[in-house]
């Protein structure tokens, strides 16, 4: 395994070659080195993928092959397997971790991605997980998310790397000096010996070659300077979990023209955060999304202050993604936290505050609760 040979799967005008054909080209080469097999998805089209598996059977020479960790079934891997298949390469597109076209990933797309990876390596196979990070959209917490996906997805050959800047980003992203110290930190992390012993999985034949590699790769990994997680990447952590909304009470839209929502009605909402560092700012930009309530409020601050305690970094809560606001957070909350908002004049702002306040002044008639304290909070 020395040396890889690459062959296209597909021809020259993107037609897809003929399985037989593929075939014939590696028995002619007489070579027994491992090839990569690249150009198009295994298992997008099952048909071929199976006629493809038939074919390199009585080649008998080890391929890897690109495919979409999602669309090969446990069947189709066995095959692979049987056929001389050592493992697949996943990503970077279609991206390994399923985020949205905004950066957000949903814990359930990302559980079902662990998922898929996971039966590769039960049927015997080694992945390789090409994933790029700092893209637009992502936020401080994709470098924890990503050697999550690789821990649990039992990925032999994670491949993390910077996304490549494309014109202007539609997003907020990560800066350059951010990036780079995430991935050397998740690189770090994802060579400690717990987690190669994770990731590799059963003792088996590629299991031996895998966890040899990586020791190999962790030597490398470990004469590099040691990386600590930064605070924008601990508080994202600290934030990653979303908090649901149990208050019954009334709730306010964000949106102009909206209705009330009773509490009866939000028995499945949700307050999801997202974190990262802006140097534009020259601090935290915390991003809320979905619905507030008093009781998801107090614990958004309670885990800001154990994630960054008495930080005198600038914090900028965005409020553009937030869609429903509790009168517990309008009366009750502001009022018990009003102390607390004056000392933090200078350091906290607020972005996104002025179309929100607008929104709730109107849905609400024009009588606004705290509106004067409201209003003293400053606009990033």
């Amino acid at each position: 395994m020395s040396r890889t040979e690459r062959v296209s799967l597909v021809g020259p005008a993107g037609e897809l070659r003929p399985a037989g054909q593929v075939a014939a080209e590696l028995r002619a080469a007489g070579s027994s080195d491992v090839v990569l097999l690249e150009g198009h998805l295994f298992g997008s089209i099952p048909t071929h993928a199976r006629l493809l598996c038939h074919h390199l059977a009585a080649v008998k020479r080890p391929w890897v092959i690109q495919a979409d960790a999602a669309a090969v079934d446990r069947g189709l891997l066995r095959l692979a397997r049987r056929s001389g298949c050592r493992g697949l390469v996943i990503g970077p597109d279609p991206d390994p971790m399923r985020r949205t076209a905004d950066g957000t990933v949903e814990p359930d797309r990302l559980r079902a991605a662990a998922a898929d990876l996971r039966r590769i390596r039960r049927a015997g196979l080694l992945s390789v997980l090409h994933l790029s990070v700092g893209r637009p959209g992502d936020d401080a917490g994709v470098f924890g998310r990503a050697v999550w996906l690789c821990k649990a997805g039992r990925v032999a050959f994670p491949r993390l790397a910077r996304a490549a800047t494309v014109g202007a980003a539609r997003e907020p992203r990560l800066g350059l000096d951010e990036v780079q110290k995430g991935l050397e930190w998740a690189r770090r992390v994802l060579h400690g010996h717990r987690a190669i012993w994770r990731r590799t999985g059963v003792l088996d034949a590629p299991g031996r070659v895998a966890l040899v590699a990586n020791y190999r790769a962790r030597r490398t990994v470990l004469a590099t300077p040691r990386v600590e997680a930064t605070v924008a990447m601990r508080l994202a952590r600290a934030l990653a979990r979303p908090i649901r909304i149990r208050e019954r009470v009334m709730f306010v839209s964000t949106l102009v023209g909206a209705v009330h929502a009773g509490g009866g009605q939000l028995r499945t909402a949700w307050l999801r955060v997202r974190t990262m560092r802006d140097e534009t700012v020259a601090g935290f930009v915390i991003r809320l999304e979905g619905t507030l309530d008093a009781r998801a409020a107090r614990t958004l601050v309670t885990r800001i202050r154990r994630a960054i305690g008495r930080t005198q970094e600038r914090i900028v809560i965005d409020l553009g993604g937030l869609e429903r606001v509790s009168s517990t957070v309008l009366t009750r909350f502001l009022a018990e936290h009003a102390a607390h908002l004056e000392a933090l004049r200078g350091r906290l702002a607020f972005r996104n505050l002025r179309p929100a306040l607008d929104a709730l002044r109107r849905n609400l008639h024009g009588v606004l609760p705290n509106a004067a304290l409201l209003e003293q909070a400053l606009e990033d």
